[in-house]
């Protein structure tokens, strides 16, 4: 048997031998690593910590966290009785911060800006109070009192889930436009067209352009035609705007040139260049609508340019 092995053994090249040794090498090594690891090498006993020590572990980090917070009222942890009471944040000392709950590097804050002038007006300028959480800043605003301020009646419904019905849309947007400039579309300049709100210094610029180019407005809406003004941004204005007098520039269909004519915003170059032929073709207009005689212009385009238009018969 040993003769065999060793025959076939001898039977591959020296390279492939000692190939063979060096697997057989590695997979003793292999065998053997776990043994010398536990033996030689300590494993830390945390490792084998039970499931009470870790239990223990996390109810006294808990215990910690809590501690710190001082959040819910009553906890005996905090080595503080916390209590709900009326208070005047103004003239609250430390003893009432901290039986309401704060922690101490909050009421440092408050007493850094009590010493600095400041003072607590209304309710809501708990939540200036850099470190106050909105859990705890809603659990004290119904007992907020501060001197000098009436209280609604309702202050605590209000806190404890109940929303008193707010005035309505017409309202609310009776009472802002009151507060608004108000001005005339076709004499106000830049600078009271800047008044209004969402109005910058290109919209107000655009619009007097475009107002000078129509030659006037005729009506309001024409205002929301204006290039970039949003329409959220026109019904937010409109109820400032004004036309007490219209006083249009009007074109004379019969003595202007092409050019001048596709400078007006309701005719540009292509209708332009149509009247202009209609007219070489069939002589002066003899009144406004003989534009309808020219297949561009329907009723609907006619109706936007009859303000701006006027026919004279006179020769050119």
């Amino acid at each position: 048997m040993k003769q065999a092995l060793w025959k076939a053994y001898n039977s591959f090249s020296r390279k492939e031998r000692r190939g063979i040794l060096f697997l057989l090498l590695l997979t003793g090594i292999s065998m053997i690593m776990p043994a010398l690891w536990e033996r030689f090498i300590s494993v830390p006993t945390a490792m084998y910590t039970t499931d009470s020590v870790l239990c223990a572990d996390v109810a006294a980090l808990r215990h910690a966290l809590l501690s710190s917070r001082r959040v819910f009222p009553g906890n005996v942890d905090s080595g503080v009785r916390l209590r709900r009471f009326t208070f005047d944040p103004n003239t609250s000392n430390t003893g009432e911060w901290e039986a309401l709950g704060l922690e101490k590097r909050v009421i440092n804050n408050i007493q850094r800006y009590l010493a600095k002038g400041g003072r607590f007006r209304r309710k809501e300028d708990l939540q200036r109070i850099y470190g106050l959480s909105s859990q705890l800043y809603n659990e004290l605003m119904p007992y907020v009192r501060i001197a000098g301020q009436q209280n609604k009646p309702d202050t605590f419904r209000r806190y404890a889930g109940y929303v008193p019905r707010e005035p309505d849309d017409g309202a609310r947007r009776k009472a802002y436009n009151n507060r608004l400039p108000v001005l005339d579309i076709n004499t106000a300049d830049s600078a009271l067209w800047e008044s209004l709100p969402g109005i910058g210094p290109v919209l107000a610029a655009r619009i007097v352009k475009f107002r000078e180019k129509l030659g006037g407005f005729y009506s309001i809406s024409q205002v929301g035609e204006t290039y970039g003004l949003a329409d959220s941004t026109f019904n937010k204005i409109q109820a400032s705007l004004r036309l007490p007098k219209v006083s249009l520039k009007k074109i004379d269909l019969n003595h202007i040139d092409e050019k001048s004519l596709a400078q007006h915003p309701y005719i540009r170059y292509k209708l332009a260049r149509l009247i202009v032929l209609y007219r070489n073709n069939h002589g002066p207009f003899r009144q406004p609508e003989d534009l309808l005689g020219i297949p561009l212009v329907d009723d609907s385009i006619y109706r936007k340019i009859e303000h701006y238009i006027k026919t004279e018969n006179s020769p050119l």
